[in-house]
């Protein structure tokens, strides 16, 4: 057995008195995978900087972390888009980062074309299709051209470009389609193969079975096992219980998109026909869509990112969003928000014009609130996370700021987050609860319509099922829409009262679960869907192996 890269021993973390990992002791080896696997909130995050020399300021390290001499260590953290400088032009950073590689290790400069090539093959092993027809394209590009999953590939290839002996990715799937995801995977893979030594911190059961070569459980701040993860035999091209899209539900009238009309009928019996609305929800049931976009289109540099949208999100309805990364998804979901201004088309909330969010009445602020995917940087690092979940209330609803504290803590906890927890500045948080302050946040404003843009992709099952029932529960109450963006069919089939499948800056397809999955199904859904199939059976295998302590 060769020689590790890195070993730790008796690593310890600590806020003040508090233990936040404990008891660590690790070896990497190069061309090895090692997997960082447990709830969120567990250390893993915290562990992975500590590997990467990368702690957080005011954390107290004791113990040993001994790294070979001359070893690179590349670092993605979970807000990895941060790490974007949002005024360069994607290929200016990359040459420049890899300029800076080739002067530390004395290399000749590339010509431009070899310069070129590399490149490619970065962007290629970050997952993405690389046209060379239209590389030089992608390269023009800023990082707010790009949707947040990609985002997160592009401050990947900007770690590739060092060629680090050892790579640290904190949920590097997060935001990502399943084909995307695979692709990436299989990036990672390469790199391995390679040589190179990878920490992966992830809640995705399809990435742990994939690449493992040891798992590390973590709990509390502790590894409680490692190990190999059981591994299935490959799937025969029929095996095991169909696919959701494969199974045949009742025909239903099929809704296509880009009508006037309904955009899609509600299922008899759903849970939106039982909503029970109280307080802060109307007292009787109103009339029309609650939200309704019409021709809604969307362009930058004369290149279209939404054409024509149509859609109406009906008040109590859950309405899922759909489709390959880089689709349109967000785009819709901030043109809603008034981050984004349409070009042309209009958005209207209860019959109401809306205008851009800028010229927005506090009231209509409060109406329409929006949880982007990129939780971290929605936050101010220089505040404790109560402070900034409690400030909505108090702007857009008038509380008082002790009664907006006290509703503030009682949300938190709800969503599990303690109230040590909640004192805490951001940078004290993992992603998953950021993720959930963030949609605190958004419910302490009472919001009649709320999109939420991936917003368990960093939390394990059990707990991404406690936030999508709570927020079940809302809607029930009041009466509330809400529009979620996600690639987790399963749980979207499963709760979702209608389906809005986008492909190219369109909606193809509206209907319910049993509409859209019913044959003929729609080109891009039946490309993901085999994928997420797979997913949710690894999910349900590394579930049931987790060890109980």
């Amino acid at each position: 057995m060769s020689e590790p890269l890195l070993r730790v021993r008796d690593l310890r973390i600590a806020a003040g008195k508090t233990a936040l990992v404990d008891a660590v002791d690790l070896d990497i080896r190069a061309g090895e995978i090692v997997t960082l696997f447990g709830p969120s909130g567990a250390g893993k995050t915290t562990l992975a900087t500590a590997l990467a020399d990368s702690t957080a300021a005011g954390l107290i390290v004791s113990g040993r972390i001994d790294r070979r001499d001359g070893l690179r260590v590349g670092y993605l953290p979970q807000d990895a888009a941060a790490t974007l400088n949002p005024a360069r032009r994607i290929g200016t950073a990359l040459t420049e980062l890899d300029r800076l590689r080739a002067r530390r290790h004395g290399l000749p400069r590339p010509g431009r074309a070899d310069r070129r090539d590399r490149l490619a093959a970065i962007l290629a092993a970050a997952a993405f299709t690389v046209d060379p027809v239209r590389l030089d394209a992608l390269l023009r590009k800023y990082p707010f051209e790009f949707s947040g999953g990609e985002r997160a590939r592009l401050a990947l290839a900007q770690v590739l470009t060092f060629d680090p002996g050892i790579l640290v990715v904190d949920e590097p799937t997060v935001g990502l389609d399943p084909i995307a995801r695979a692709t990436l995977l299989s990036g990672l893979d390469g790199l391995r193969r390679a040589g190179t030594a990878i920490v992966l911190v992830t809640h995705d059961a399809r990435a742990a079975e994939t690449l493992s070569d040891r798992v590390l459980f973590v709990r509390n701040g502790r590894v409680s096992a490692v190990g190999g993860l059981p591994r299935d035999p490959a799937p025969t091209e029929r095996s095991g219980p169909p696919s959701a899209i494969d199974s045949e539900p009742p025909r239903t009238a099929r809704t296509t998109a880009g009508g006037r009309g309904s955009g899609g009928s509600t299922r008899h019996g759903s849970r939106v026909d039982a909503v029970t609305r109280s307080d802060p929800g109307p007292s009787t049931a109103p009339t029309g869509p609650a939200l309704r976009l019409r021709e809604v289109s969307v362009s930058h540099r004369n290149s279209p990112t939404l054409t024509a949208i149509d859609l109406d999100l009906r008040h109590g309805e859950l309405l899922g969003v759909i489709g390959r990364s880089g689709a349109g998804k967000s785009t819709i979901g901030r043109c809603i928000a008034g981050l984004v201004p349409p070009d042309r088309g209009e958005i209207r909330l209860d019959d109401q014009s809306l205008p851009p969010l800028r010229r927005r009445a506090r009231a209509q602020i409060a109406a329409v609130q929006y949880v982007w995917q990129e939780s971290a940087a929605s936050f101010d690092p220089r505040r404790p996370v109560l402070d900034q979940v409690a400030a909505t209330a108090v702007r857009l609803r008038g509380l008082r700021r002790a009664d907006a504290r006290d509703e503030a803590l009682e949300l938190l906890r709800a969503l599990d987050l303690d109230a040590a927890q909640a004192h805490r500045h951001p940078a004290g948080l993992s992603g998953g609860q950021l993720q959930r302050a963030a949609l605190a946040r958004a419910l302490t404003a009472h919001p009649r319509v709320l999109v939420c843009d991936e917003i368990t992709t960093a939390l394990d099952l059990a707990l991404a099922q406690t936030i999508l029932d709570h927020l079940d529960d809302y809607r029930q109450r009041t009466g509330a829409a809400i529009l979620l963006i996600t690639h987790d069919l399963p749980g979207l089939f499963a709760r979702a009262d209608r389906i809005a499948v986008v492909d190219g800056g369109r909606v193809t397809e509206i209907g319910t679960p049993d509409e859209v999955r019913s044959p003929p199904v729609a080109p891009i859904l039946a490309g993901l869907a085999p994928a997420t199939d797979r997913e949710t059976a690894t999910a349900g295998r590394i579930e049931a192996w987790i060890p109980r302590t």
